[in-house]
């Protein structure tokens, strides 16, 4: 089940080091309630084999769109990681544009204000149920937040999955949204320790988006409407990372 979450936040990105060293030590911290100080939504879809008489076993070929940061920790990480998963970000509508449901995991910063303090690094993001979920996953993407310093007015790509960064650089080139493979350590998602890496085939491709560019993506960039007021470059971008993963 995915259950909807909502409050207004104020704030983006962290202003220094992690405040927590893991997500064990974040929701062993008694200050941070779930459903008051945090939230989480995921969502795995069946593995099943229906057909009689079927010669060969169906693989497992989940795909799994994260958002290790969302809500206020780094907003419009969690709206854009629900569309592509193929689920409106406003009323959970499925998708009809036949490119299938994703698997999916938020972790939504719910604070009025600091939920910087909620970002664990994602080689240190040791959540049991993320990591349930990616490591039975073939293909990740991960969506995260940077500055605008960092992005340099593009997309920054990276994760140890060379074909879909790739795909998705692709993807992302037709529909004129300019993006690059980063060049800078702290933005490619190159530790094996990065949770998104552990996929079945040890890696992912994560993209870094740069603050401006995440705000450009509603009409209103609060908590309580950015689900309202996705515009048409929110679904341009979201459109062509279902094909990236469409194609894989």
């Amino acid at each position: 089940m995915i259950i909807q979450a909502d409050c207004t936040e104020i704030g983006d990105m962290p202003r220094g080091p992690d405040k927590y060293d893991s997500m064990t030590a974040l929701y062993d911290d008694p200050n941070n309630v779930e459903g008051m100080a945090y939230g989480k939504r995921w969502l795995r879809h069946e593995w099943r084999q229906l057909v009689e008489e079927q010669v060969t076993d169906n693989t497992e070929t989940q795909k799994i769109i994260m958002a290790l940061h969302g809500g206020g920790i780094e907003t419009g990480t969690s709206e854009i990681a629900l569309a592509t998963a193929g689920y409106h970000p406003a009323t959970l509508a499925t998708a009809v544009d036949g490119l299938g449901l994703l698997d999916l995991w938020l972790f939504e910063g719910l604070l009025p204000s600091s939920n910087g303090d909620l970002h664990v690094t994602a080689s240190h993001y040791d959540e049991p149920i993320a990591t349930k979920l990616v490591e039975n996953a073939q293909r990740c993407i991960s969506l995260h937040g940077c500055t605008d310093t960092q992005a340099n007015g593009r997309i920054q790509l990276g994760g140890l999955d060379d074909e879909l960064r790739d795909i998705v650089l692709e993807e992302l080139d037709a529909a004129g949204i300019p993006a690059e493979v980063t060049s800078n350590p702290m933005l490619d998602g190159s530790l094996p320790d990065n949770i998104a890496n552990k996929t079945r085939i040890g890696g992912c491709a994560q993209l870094e988006m740069g603050t401006s560019y995440r705000r450009s993506l509603f009409g209103i960039n609060t908590r309580r409407q950015r689900k309202n007021t996705t515009n048409a470059q929110f679904w341009l971008l979201v459109d062509a990372l279902r094909k990236s993963m469409s194609r894989v």
